[in-house]
């Protein structure tokens, strides 16, 4: 609900017309010194809506010493998209009118209309009260009553209670259950009965009516009187009154000049500022310490497969090494044979001559073996890089393919979803087309044949059929059986106009539905869902493409193209060098024949052919010495290859450091971890959503109080030149001899008949039996609560009871330690906000049930504390940001950081009538 605008004329201190438009749909703060007519201005709403027109009970609204007075209140406001006008007069000539759009009530239909519309009711007699409030007297807070909820909650219970009732049936999702039924047994069926008696009361409180004829002319002459002694009143109180505000005014400029609060609230605003600066830069550090997580994840899993290579490499140089102690051991056996198989041959200088040249050979054949090596392991390292190469290539192919792939099969989820609307609507046709339907169901003895004939509209075009054996079929239209031996059988589907709708509609969603499959290029829907799954697939592919192609190039393409091309130069220059050891060796045979080490041990076999035993003896030892050794040459080969790998510069330091960033990397996944889960609950229990709110809030204060000393200032320069203008010479005068006239026509009315005590009793009967379904509905009221409660007190619990009011508190202590009090145990201040907090809880359950809703807190949370102040402001900004709140204050130094425009009474701008 939005009051735009509030018009009151002859209310109280407002004899002169008044009015307060341009209301925000939010916060709307209105200020102004003791007496200044805020409480007259909560009156005049309260009247407005509560009092009946024609009822006495708006005595109270009349100016001091003015019997004649006629108080007129004027409103306009909006809810659920229409605008409304309601228009009271009392106590003369009293009328009521209520414009809602276009359409006018009147009297007590209108007034009907609001209290249906607001959930209250009205007094049978006399003023209204609080127990006649409902919903309103809930969330309007009159001054010094903030922390009395449990009557206010107690009066608007029935009300609260539709709107629990109707959440509960909504989050049940079963509202035939039989707790509903007895929830509406006592709600729905007992406010019928209370609405009944109310209306039974209401006869009988009205029958009376009042005095008429001369009594209603006399009244007439007394507020006409009265109407011009106001005129007179007014036109001398305004004087003075312009006096007083001008002088009211300069103090309340040159204080405000001298205070400067805006200072204190732009240094707060910097602060805030700031804070919001290092959420930011946690937010960001969050940020990069969970790219960095998922980065030492990655490492981690590389350094252990470097790790286990390097492993492997170990466990191949231990087995080698081995390899050739074991063959030393042999050799040197052999070796000690032969020595004493040379002391029993003559031949050792020739011996030793083809030894020596043998060794020089094999000196020869182990340096070109070392260039071959050396060739072998740059040719696989080139290979690899090749390799890596075309596979990162391949890769990359494989990505444009995937993405080439993925936009032909491309098809938009809207296209989707239409046509899987349509497929869906054809179904169901095609099912209520078959329920509308006759089912023919047929088992037929062997041989026998049942011809069947379908009209051309009823779905078979016409044409005959032979029905054998068993099965069913469908009639959509007129059929004809053809029954050999027994005739024809003329069958009429029943509701044929339904069944013709829904063929005609099944035919135009076929239409339909194949004309958006021929946009989109598809035979039929699975196709469509077909081919959405498999772009969907496409795309996972082209992701894992994408990644495969990081792991391979994590520097690009450019990068291990470089690689490539350094392997194959160093591949080109060992190659050269091996040539040339060729050449050499080849140089070596021209002058000595070539020869392998059987050749020489054939040849000397040959010459000493003539030998003794002993010498073929020595031959055989030689030859086994000659095989250990080759073996051992070749293990040892074996190993200095090994031992290469192994020996390389920086790999012991590789192996440690691969260790060391092992440890380092998993030491520091955890404490990113812990980090991530810090900065997270951080920032959490920062809540940036309240600074951003404090930011705005204290930018909007300093922009607005700036702006409202400009217009004091104007505005004193107008007051100044009214009062040179104005005077009041012989206005006492008129107004003595006018006040006299108008006491001799003065009368008194009557007052009504009480209401029944017997229909009143019923009532109230009826409502505490209501009473306890409001208790098994309190859990939407308790979830909006809890919305507003860590503003005030964090970490704590403020439970309902069964009355849906405020019960006990849950909170922890200074020290830690979990406490639980009841609600009326508290201070004033605290029950006060505990209490604000609870009619808004009510406010957004009201809303959230559809129910028009609006608060007004008059000069409330005066005994708050700066710090619980300063919380409730959130409060109630965060409120406004779902209801209209009208806050009366007399104390707006303590508001000036709420962010809106303060109004304050007082200040005259027209002639007929003051606006604000």
């Amino acid at each position: 609900m939005h009051i735009r605008r509030l018009r009151v004329s002859q209310v109280r201190r407002f004899r002169a017309p008044f009015e307060l438009n341009g209301l925000d749909p939010g916060l709307n703060i209105i200020s102004g010194p003791n007496e200044a007519g805020k409480s007259t201005l909560v009156r005049a709403i309260r009247a407005a809506f509560f009092e009946r027109s024609r009822s006495s009970g708006a005595e109270d609204l009349r100016p001091w010493g003015d019997g004649s007075a006629a108080p007129e209140i004027e409103l306009d406001f909006a809810w659920a998209g229409e605008n409304f006008r309601l228009s009271k007069r009392f106590l003369v000539k009293k009328r009521c009118a209520l414009q809602v759009g276009a359409k006018t009530l009147e009297e007590q239909e209108a007034e009907d209309h609001l209290a249906q519309l607001f959930g209250f009711a009205f007094a049978g007699k006399g003023a209204s009260k609080s127990e006649h409030w409902g919903i309103p007297g809930l969330l309007w807070v009159e001054q010094g009553t903030g922390q009395e909820v449990q009557k206010a909650a107690e009066y608007a219970r029935e009300h609260v209670h539709n709107a629990l009732q109707g959440q509960a049936e909504t989050a049940l999702g079963f509202p035939g259950s039989s707790a509903h039924s007895t929830a509406s047994l006592a709600a729905t069926r007992g406010d019928a009965v209370l609405a009944r008696l109310r209306s039974l009361r209401a006869e009988l409180l009205t029958a009376a009516g009042k005095p008429r004829a001369a009594y209603s002319e006399a009244i007439e002459k007394v507020q006409a009187l009265k109407a011009q002694l106001v005129e007179l009143d007014d036109q001398i109180t305004q004087y003075r009154q312009h006096v007083d505000q001008l002088a009211q005014w300069r103090s309340q400029h040159q204080a405000d000049e001298a205070a400067r609060p805006w200072q204190a609230w732009r240094t707060q605003l910097e602060a805030r500022q700031r804070q919001r600066q290092a959420l930011q830069n946690s937010e960001n550090q969050l940020i990069d310490a969970r790219r960095r997580h998922a980065q030492g994840v990655q490492q981690h899993s590389l350094l252990k497969h470097q790790l286990a290579t390097l492993g492997q490499q170990d466990e191949a140089g231990r087995q080698r090494t081995q390899h050739v102690l074991d063959l030393s051991r042999e050799l040197d056996d052999v070796s000690v044979r032969v020595v004493d198989a040379r002391l029993r041959f003559n031949t050792a200088q020739a011996e030793a001559m083809d030894a020596r040249q043998a060794v020089q050979q094999a000196h020869q054949r182990t340096l070109l073996q070392s260039r071959q090596t050396q060739v072998h392991d740059a040719r696989v390292h080139a290979e690899r890089s090749q390799h890596d190469l075309a596979r990162a290539e391949c890769e990359q192919a494989r990505l444009i393919a995937l993405s080439v792939q993925a936009e032909a099969c491309a098809i938009t989820p809207e296209v989707l979803q239409e046509l899987q609307g349509l497929e869906s609507r054809r179904r169901a046709l095609s099912l209520q087309q078959q329920s509308l339907a006759t089912r023919l169901v047929f088992a037929l003895n062997p041989g026998i044949d049942v011809g069947i004939d379908v009209g051309i509209d009823g779905g078979l075009g016409g044409l005959g059929e032979v029905l054998k054996d068993h099965g069913e079929r469908w009639l959509l239209g007129p059929t004809v059986l053809d029954v050999p031996g027994v005739g024809r059988l003329h069958i009429s589907p029943g509701g044929r106009t339904d069944l013709d709708k829904r063929v005609r509609e099944l035919e135009q969603l076929e239409d339909a539905l194949q004309r958006a499959l021929q946009r989109a290029g598809l035979p039929d829907v699975p196709t469509a869902e077909t081919r959405m799954a498999q772009h969907k697939e496409l795309q996972n592919q082209r992701c894992l493409a994408e990644q495969a192609l990081s792991l391979v190039a994590p520097q690009g393409l450019e990068a291990l193209r470089q690689v490539a091309a350094q392997a194959s130069a160093r591949l080109q220059s060992a190659q050269a060098v091996l040539n040339d050891l060729h050449l050499s060796s080849s140089a070596c045979a021209a002058t000595a024949a070539p020869m392998t080490l059987d050749e020489a041990e054939s040849r000397q076999a040959h010459a000493h052919a003539e030998l003794d035993v002993a010498r073929q003896a020595q031959t055989h030892v030689l030859q086994q010495q000659a095989a250990l050794q080759s073996r051992l040459e070749d293990a040892q080969r074996e190993l200095a290859a090994i031992r290469v790998v192994l020996e390389q510069p920086g790999r012991s330091e590789e192996l440690s450091q691969a260790q060391q960033s092992l440890l380092n990397t998993e030491a520091e996944i955890g404490a990113l971890a812990l980090r991530i889960e810090q900065e997270q609950a951080q920032i959490h229990q920062a809540r940036p959503d309240i600074v951003d709110q404090e930011i705005e809030r204290l930018g909007r204060s300093i922009e607005l109080w700036q702006r409202q000393q400009q217009q004091r200032r104007e505005q004193i320069l107008v007051l100044e030149n009214t009062l040179q203008q104005a005077g009041a010479q012989g206005l006492e005068e008129a107004r003595a001899a006018l006040a006299g006239e108008c006491e001799r026509a003065e009368r008194r009315q009557t007052e009504l008949q009480r209401r029944a005590a017997a229909l009143d009793l019923l009532c109230q009967k009826l409502e505490g039996q209501r009473s306890a379904t409001l208790a098994r509905l309190q859990a939407p009221l308790q979830q909006h609560l809890q919305h507003y409660l860590p503003l005030l007190f964090p970490q704590a619990t403020l439970h309902i009871t069964e009355d849906l009011v405020p019960g006990a508190l849950s909170r922890q202590s200074v020290a830690g330690v979990l406490e639980t009090g009841d609600f009326s145990a508290l201070s004033f201040g605290a029950r006060e906000q505990l209490g604000l907090i609870s009619r808004f809880a009510y406010a957004d359950l009201l809303r959230s049930a559809g129910r028009p809703t609006l608060l007004i807190l008059d000069d409330a949370l005066v005994h708050s504390d700066g710090l619980r102040l300063s919380a409730m402001k959130s409060v109630i900004c965060d409120a406004a940001t779902r209801h209209q709140v009208l806050l009366f204050t007399c104390h707006p130094e303590l508001w000036q950081d709420m962010g809106v425009m303060m109004r304050t009474l007082g200040e005259p701008v027209a002639q007929d009538a003051k606006t604000w």
